[in-house]
């Protein structure tokens, strides 16, 4: 169980990392490149957020399950990218 939560952690540490090198990046970008970005990480992280909701409405927990903890994992990361193109000042036009 201690190495589920590794994974975990190391998702959430990687998010964490990359955080101020993404969000200057975003910063560089012109709007209609900016709101590309924005649109792709929200539709990998709702196409990774249906495969988990599928788990679920299959009866099992990924939450809980091991050998789901890189989806996870993957969720955090996907998660915080899309929050750091939210919190990043838009681009002017």
């Amino acid at each position: 169980m201690s190495e589920d939560l590794d994974i975990r952690r190391a998702g959430l540490r990687i998010a964490e990392a990359v955080e101020t090198l993404d969000r200057a990046r975003l910063g560089l970008l012109d709007q209609a490149a900016y709101d590309a970005q924005f649109q792709a990480r929200e539709a990998l992280l709702q196409h990774v957020r249906g495969i988990w909701d599928t788990l679920k409405s299959q009866g099992v927990s990924p939450a809980v399950r091991p050998e789901y903890q890189p989806l996870a994992a993957l969720l955090d990361i996907l998660t915080s990218l899309g929050e750091h193109a939210a919190a990043t000042a838009r681009p002017q036009s």
